[in-house]
């Protein structure tokens, strides 16, 4: 019914008038034919399809090899593990779970896929527990617990094999444990106030740790989609609670626009508390849920994915957060690029359009009056940062002031420098080189760097596959890097990565990816 409807027939008609267009164009065609042909390509393509036969014949993967092969020896710990209580309660509860008509959905994976599905609806857990229910035990410790319980869990898996694991190893590991390695050290030789540092240290590297959970728990594809499709589900969902947000103008504080914004109603924000974190959600996940809708076969759940990519970019819009903005569209373009480049027209088009929407031209003309000007080098983000920067200069730039003083969540908490005023500085490139000094900067960077060429990587490899017909993952891939990208540009405008959740999710995806493009072929061996 749906693929035969008027409006399945014209939105199939315009597809098919973007793809001819696009495939028409001569001009790009022989520009793509001479980057085929050039130099340039063919060094690209050899180092993104080369093995990491360095990383696999590394003492760093010989380590987890020899590990793993260690914990599939303890045969008197697996038994005593397999006839203990508590492990009689959980096949108990596992049992329960999985015959239920209401949970069996939740517990179909077991507690692999119990925890997958936590880590995909890791902010809306937290909303509850903080927010709704705020119990103040639970609601501080409920993540920790989450992170203890899932590195035991993967502990457990490889006592209870029968055999060996490999060891799931990346390229990605590298500048984690750069950066882990140089915050670690940082927070011993710059320590004024050692409580706040350790502190700062947590903030900073503990949400890491998920990139090497979700790379060690993900067994196949299966847990891929939960994992996945969890955060996508809760995005649309959060998606729909911020549109329902602008339909009935939720109040928001006066600090959040100014009186010459005369065309903005409300910011929403959903659960976040924060338009930009809000705006930054949306930037993550919109992309992942455009991937769906390549990756998907049949029509209705195409369309679906569609709706749910253009609810999220309506509430991206809709936070009025220009940095969200600006991080949507270069997420989108990367996405676009690397899929689907008949939608460049249809892209320009969509950004034409939004220039016209009357609270977007406010938003935008702000920027060129003198009120911005003002309120920008007083208090506003150039005030900020130049008061950050004197901070940073006035100390050893090497090291910085030291982790969890100065421009983020810790520091507002403890405010023990006298004569300093506290803020947060909203980049965190830049809060990372205060507290850190260029050391930690440089570290952060090489993580990022090491990061995006990993990525690049698996998705090159993910790209040969799908057109070789392999597999149909290619898509997903490409959403989650176009959508990481997203989130990177906006740590520039924000201390993105200061909102635990965020942290998590982004390190939670890294490890999706990493997954998906170097360990998978390995664990399905």
């Amino acid at each position: 019914m749906i693929a035969s409807s008027l409006t399945c027939r014209v939105l199939r008609a315009v597809w098919l008038w973007l793809a001819a267009l696009g495939q028409s164009s001569r001009v790009f065609g022989a520009i793509g034919r001479c980057y085929r042909a050039s130099g340039t390509h063919r060094t690209l393509a050899r180092w993104l399809g080369a093995e990491p036969r360095a990383l696999a014949s590394s003492r760093y993967t010989r380590a987890f090899t020899n590990e793993n092969a260690r914990l599939a020896r303890k045969t008197k710990l697996r038994a005593a593990i397999e006839s203990s209580v508590l492990c009689r309660i959980y096949r108990a509860v596992l049992r329960c779970g999985q015959n239920s008509r209401i949970l069996s959905w939740l517990f179909s994976g077991g507690v692999t896929g119990l925890i997958l599905v936590c880590i995909g609806l890791y902010a809306g857990i937290d909303y509850v527990l903080r927010d709704l229910l705020a119990i103040p035990v639970l609601s501080s410790m409920w993540d920790e617990a989450l992170l203890l319980f899932a590195a035991l869990w993967i502990c457990g898996q490889r006592v209870e094999a029968r055999s060996p694991l490999a060891a799931r190893t990346t390229s990605m590991d590298c500048g984690i444990l750069l950066f882990l390695t140089a915050s670690f050290v940082l927070m011993n030789v710059n320590a004024p106030f050692f409580s706040i540092q350790v502190s700062g240290f947590r903030a900073s590297c503990q949400y890491l740790l998920w990139f090497f959970i979700v790379t060690r728990i993900l067994r196949d594809d299966r847990d891929v989609m939960r994992l996945y499709g969890a955060l996508v589900g809760l995005g649309v969902l959060l998606a729909l609670h911020g549109i329902y947000q602008y339909i009935v103008a939720v109040p928001i504080p006066a600090s959040w626009m100014t009186h010459t914004e005369t065309a903005v109603r409300t910011r929403v924000y959903s659960i976040f508390g924060s338009p930009n974190i809000m705006g930054d959600f949306m930037v993550m996940v919109a992309p992942m849920c455009a991937g769906l809708a390549y990756y998907v076969k049949d029509t209705k759940w195409k369309i679906a994915a569609w709706i749910g990519t253009i609810l999220m970019c309506i509430a991206c819009l809709f936070t009025m957060s220009r940095a969200s903005w600006v991080a949507m569209a270069i997420a989108v373009l990367i996405f676009v690029l690397l899929v689907d480049r008949r939608l460049l027209a249809l892209l320009a088009v969509a950004g034409i359009g939004a220039c016209f929407v009357p609270f977007v031209r406010t938003r935008i003309g702000f920027l060129f009056t003198d009120d911005f000007a003002a309120a920008n080098t007083s208090g506003g983000r150039a005030g900020r940062k130049l008061n950050a920067l004197n901070l940073f200069y006035a100390g050893n730039p090497w090291v910085g002031v030291g982790e969890g003083m100065f421009g983020g969540a810790v520091a507002m908490q403890n405010q023990v420098l006298d004569g300093i005023d506290y803020f947060y500085v909203d980049n965190y490139f830049l809060k990372t080189m205060v507290e850190m000094g260029y050391c930690g900067l440089a570290a952060f960077c090489l993580m990022l760097l090491g990061f995006l060429g990993a990525a690049c990587r698996a998705l090159y490899r993910k790209a040969q596959d799908f057109k070789a017909g392999l597999d149909r993952l290619f898509p997903l891939c490409a959403g989650m890097f176009a959508g990481l990208c997203g989130v990177i540009v906006h740590c520039f405008f924000e201390n993105i990565f200061e909102e635990p959740y965020m942290m998590a999710y982004f390190w939670s995806i890294a490890g999706l990816l990493a997954y998906i493009g170097f360990l998978r072929k390995e664990a399905r061996a």
